[in-house]
């Protein structure tokens, strides 16, 4: 409360006024005069005041909170400072605020039945090996996993991850040797070999994007999901499933 001067005509000395008290026990303004009447102190305890008697704006400085019992229309979420994630109960968090290591979707492609390829030294499609995402943030991770379940006639065989028509994941580069993700080495024909190939990529993208296998070897034929011979010998030449699973991953 502003101090002002009262006129000393209203606050004679000789009537010893020397201060006020304006309303009840709980609301009161208190005033402070001295001998000339001037204000010399002022204080304001009341506790309410009616919303009815209120004829201006209040800014919000002076506000130092409100029920949220009171509150009767939407808050924005420019409103919004911090809001503890204990409070949520209902309704959907978005994806843009899941926390970085989050799973945001998974697909996955999985084959069942066989296939084979004459291998040479060119890198062949593994037909049925491929899945393809389309990441909902251009700084997602996508984690791969391939398991490729297989055999074949040739001395070994390379198998390498693709992201549309690049090669990523392999060996460094060694002379003429072919740069791969993974490898069989044809031991026993009738034996199936599964090989894991685990890598976590940085498309950098939000178009859809496939992955995919390739195989490569010498000139004799590899088979997937079963041997070489493909025996019908209980124990031996085992029919298999291979997949091959993308997860986005928040950054």
């Amino acid at each position: 409360m502003a101090l002002t001067k009262v006129s000393p005509s209203l606050f004679q000395v000789s009537n010893n006024i020397t201060s006020v008290t304006v309303g009840g026990s709980a609301n009161t303004i208190s005033l402070t005069f001295d001998s000339n009447g001037v204000i010399t102190g002022a204080s304001n305890n009341a506790v309410s005041v009616a919303n009815t008697a209120i004829t201006g704006n209040i800014i919000s400085s002076q506000i130092t909170s409100v029920a949220n019992t009171q509150l009767t229309g939407l808050i924005q979420a420019a409103q919004i400072g911090s809001a503890n994630a204990t409070l949520v109960t209902s309704g959907t968090l978005p994806e843009a605020r899941l926390p970085a290591g989050s799973v945001l979707q998974v697909v996955q492609t999985v084959k069942s039945d066989t296939f084979s390829v004459t291998t040479s030294s060119t890198f062949q499609d593994i037909t049925g090996m491929s899945v393809s995402i389309t990441p909902k943030f251009s700084t997602s991770k996508i984690l791969v996993f391939a398991d490729i379940a297989g055999n074949g006639t040739a001395q070994s065989a390379t198998a390498r991850l693709v992201r549309g028509s690049t090669a990523i994941f392999t060996g460094d580069a060694a002379g003429s040797r072919p740069l791969g993700s993974a490898n069989w080495v044809d031991n026993v024909q009738f034996e199936v070999q599964v090989c894991t190939i685990v890598f976590l990529d940085s498309p950098a993208t939000t178009s859809s994007t496939t992955y995919k296998l390739q195989i490569a070897g010498s000139s004799a034929a590899w088979y997937l999901n079963r041997s070489a011979t493909d025996r019908d010998t209980s124990g031996f030449d085992p029919r298999l499933t291979s997949s091959i699973t993308v997860m986005e991953i928040a950054a």
